[in-house]
């Protein structure tokens, strides 16, 4: 096991896009270890494999990024890659400026059978000119050699693969970026950077990639954001009028909640009235960051910084009617500001884009819009009135 130094320039270099094709394999690798396909990684690596597979790391390139090449520069589409594409071999597969000689050599000596998925593969993390980099081992113990021989020839151990930073590089916009009300419309690490979490040592693979599972849970996941939240009201009733106090609390989420600009968390307040047998809903807040479609102007930052709360508080009569049940919905759309963009888009281009470009488009915002979910529901029940 080689151990290097933890070196500050481990990340730019690691990092330094565009990422040079892997080249040939070293002449001592059998066939599996060749093979760069993440079912190949599988066979020894078979949790990491199967948590990949689920994540969207794996789904990095879908038809909702693949309808907007049509539509971007050259240069844009390039640029977007980086992050949803980052090896020179997958890229070639979206991407003509990328099937250069060189490349397409490469991926015959460590894609033998083709890719089917040019997303963000295990060598996208973990393999930078045919060397293995990885975070250092849990418990120190023996390796086995097969036949006297160390698999991959080993591993370059860098701590950084435990460190936010490493994530930094896809998950905050440039510094030369668009800034909205002096914000760049990415900012998860200078989030975490300035909380308290960062102060106590947590990074972000605490939350995403516990016990270094390759998941990388987030907004889309209600079991994770349940567990992130915590919702208390109290109501009231004083002469007939119900004073009804809400908080959110962010307990654990080491950044702004949400954070980005797509998600949008709806606070939803009802009535259930007993004479019309339905409810009435009395009031609703947003929660996210909501900006135009073209990112140029934002409306409204409500996001909940860490450990801090979104409050709300109202008054609320009943006319004649008798009131039964008073309901606190809380609903998460995650790509909200996608199916916004994608259905204006949609409109706009319906006679200008390709067949298949507007069927890619079609099927991200179905998918989108159905993506959103019932987060909490909790309720106040209106006691019964005794006759005196």
């Amino acid at each position: 096991m080689f151990v290097s130094c933890s070196d500050s320039q481990f990340l730019e270099s690691h990092w330094n896009h565009p990422i040079s094709a892997q080249g040939t394999p070293p002449s001592d690798f059998p066939a599996l270890e060749r093979n760069l396909n993440p079912k190949s990684c599988g066979t020894c690596h078979q949790n990491q494999f199967q948590n990949w597979e689920k994540s969207f790391h794996a789904k990095s390139i879908s038809p909702g990024f693949l309808w907007q090449k049509e539509i971007f520069t050259k240069e844009e589409y390039k640029s977007c890659l980086n992050c949803h594409s980052p090896l020179a071999e997958t890229k070639s597969e979206i991407d003509s400026n990328f099937q250069t000689p060189e490349i397409i050599s490469s991926k015959s000596h460590n894609f033998p059978d083709g890719i089917d998925n040019p997303s963000i593969l295990c060598a996208s993390c973990h393999i930078r000119n045919q060397i293995r980099f990885g975070p250092p081992p849990k418990i120190n113990k023996k390796i086995e050699q097969n036949s006297g021989r160390i698999p991959h020839n080993s591993y370059v151990v860098k701590e950084k693969f435990e460190s936010s930073e490493f994530c930094k590089s896809c998950h905050e916009s440039k510094e030369t970026g668009v800034r909205l009300n002096g914000k760049r419309l990415m900012e998860v690490y200078t989030e975490w950077e300035g909380s308290s979490y960062a102060k106590d040592g947590i990074q972000c693979q605490n939350c995403h990639m516990p016990d270094r599972e390759h998941s990388w849970k987030g907004i889309h996941d209600k079991d994770f954001v349940q567990n992130s939240l915590e919702p208390k009201w109290e109501v009231k009733k004083n002469n007939g009028v119900y004073q009804i106090k809400a908080e959110l609390k962010n307990r654990g989420v080491g950044h702004n909640f949400p954070t980005y600009l797509v998600p949008k968390v709806y606070l939803r307040f009802f009535a259930s009235l007993k004479s019309q047998n339905s409810r009435i809903l009395l009031e609703e807040s947003i929660v996210g960051r909501v900006v135009n479609t073209n990112l140029t102007e934002e409306y409204l930052d409500t996001r909940i910084k860490p450990n801090d709360s979104y409050k709300i508080s109202f008054d609320y009569k009943p006319n004649e009617n008798l009131v039964t049940e008073l309901i606190w919905e809380i609903e998460v759309d995650p790509d909200e500001q996608y199916v916004r963009s994608f259905e204006e888009e949609l409109k706009n281009r319906a006679g200008t884009l390709s067949y298949h470009s507007k069927k890619q488009l079609q099927e991200s915002l179905y998918e989108k819009k159905n993506s959103r979910y019932i987060l909490f529901t909790l309720s106040w029940k209106v006691p019964v009135s005794l006759r005196q």
